[in-house]
């Protein structure tokens, strides 16, 4: 298993599963990934970041930016630090992308999805935080709900100075842990210098 001393969860990608402590011990449920949709070129070995998906069938701002199915608050759940934490939730849940999601881990962790357009990677990117192809899980369920607030609030702040007229607290049903495909690149430092590998995000620039 995979995770250091801060992991609030730890993965082992030999056999795909999550394991999370409990008072009972641990229990343990399958992994699950998003594939990589960018149109792209991807010339770095491919991380997947763990994050946390909540359903908010309340949050009105967010239902009006689905297409169809349901809204939801996106948290960081390989960091704590506020500026991840914020950016990419935020980026996320403005976003609300169509995951195409597997059971399990890749195998696979470098892929070189076809060249559209001229875009092209650094030839010497740095490599970032040095976690390996997963990142450690170092949010709870638990907590992810409570950060799930505080991602509503920098949403709701985000085109808004005025934190008076946000709603009280949002409703929250579920908590599934999903594992996005993503690169380190600094020119995405909007986005705490990571690139995350999916079709919605392939128009932003730093």
């Amino acid at each position: 298993m995979e995770g250091g001393a801060d992991s609030a969860l730890f993965v082992c990608p030999g056999c795909g599963l999550v394991h999370e402590p409990t008072q009972g011990g641990l229990e343990s449920f399958p992994a699950v990934s998003a594939s990589v949709t960018t149109k792209l070129m991807v010339s770095q070995d491919v991380r997947y970041l763990a994050v946390w998906r909540l359903r908010a069938p309340g949050w009105n701002r967010i239902q009006r930016a689905v297409v169809s199915g349901e809204g939801f608050v996106y948290v960081p759940a390989f960091s704590l630090m506020r500026p991840v934490v914020q950016r990419l939730g935020v980026s996320l849940c403005l976003t609300q992308p169509v995951l195409e999601l597997t059971s399990g881990l890749p195998l696979q962790t470098t892929t070189r999805p076809s060249l559209v357009g001229a875009a092209e990677e650094p030839e010497s990117p740095l490599e970032g935080p040095d976690f390996g192809a997963v990142s450690p899980v170092v949010v709870s369920r638990e907590d992810a709900r409570v950060l799930a607030q505080f991602v509503y609030l920098a949403v709701e702040s985000h085109e808004s100075h005025d934190l008076h007229a946000v709603e009280g607290d949002l409703t929250l049903e579920g908590e599934e842990l999903i594992f996005l495909p993503a690169v380190w690149d600094t020119r995405y430092m909007h986005e705490s210098n990571w690139r995350l590998l999916l079709s919605e995000f392939d128009d932003l620039v730093a």
